[in-house]
């Protein structure tokens, strides 16, 4: 074998086989949602990686992360999202045929079942580059106006370090104030305690 021959036969092993179906596009997914989900998947080898989102008239929308498998013609995936600051897992379980894929779906957050049913799926798109994510709103956050926060906490901060020098100035006492009442007969009164 030369040098060209060899370099390719590398380059081929190096290139995960796809065996059984290619589902290398992006798909749109109903049953689940009340407007269907579009999700891209990439294939690598049986493994799937993707994204999906959700972007219903009038309502909010939603991204999400995809990893799944496929075996033979069993395609089986866990799609993360996050819904008004709750994670929602979907798990799809379902079967390619005839460029579809249809099956059973379960969502649970929180620890519990929150839906299930059946879904089905068509791919819409070969071209995976062309997904682009959902624009999602961020929730609103209520932040102090930064003259109350600067206000509230230079009070606190004064009142830490005046703590700690009150703390540094009774932790701390010289011995030689009280040579006269340290020893045997002394009046041991005026001295504060644990010095005894």
């Amino acid at each position: 074998m030369n040098e060209t021959e060899n370099t390719t036969a590398v380059a081929v092993n190096l290139t995960p086989a796809i065996s059984g179906p290619n589902l290398n596009y992006i798909w749109q997914f109903s049953g689940i949602e009340t407007s269907p989900i579009t999700m891209v998947l990439e294939q690598n080898g049986n493994d799937l990686l993707g994204r999906a989102k959700y972007e219903p008239e009038g309502g909010k929308a939603w991204n999400a992360d995809v990893i799944g498998s496929v075996a033979g013609e069993k395609v089986d995936l866990t799609m993360s999202a996050l819904k008004d600051n709750v994670l929602i897992i979907t798990r799809f379980s379902g079967i390619l045929a005839n460029e579809d894929i249809s099956g059973n779906f379960t969502q649970a957050s929180e620890g519990k079942i929150i839906n299930n049913g059946t879904f089905n799926a068509m791919w819409i798109n070969p071209d995976t580059s062309s997904y682009t994510p959902a624009t999602v709103e961020a929730p609103a956050v209520a932040t102090p106006a930064p003259a109350e926060v600067t206000s509230a906490a230079q009070p606190a901060a004064a009142a830490v370090n005046t703590t700690a020098a009150n703390k540094t100035e009774k932790r701390f006492v010289d011995v030689h104030e009280y040579k006269d009442k340290i020893g045997p007969g002394g009046d041991l009164s005026g001295i504060p305690p644990g010095m005894g």
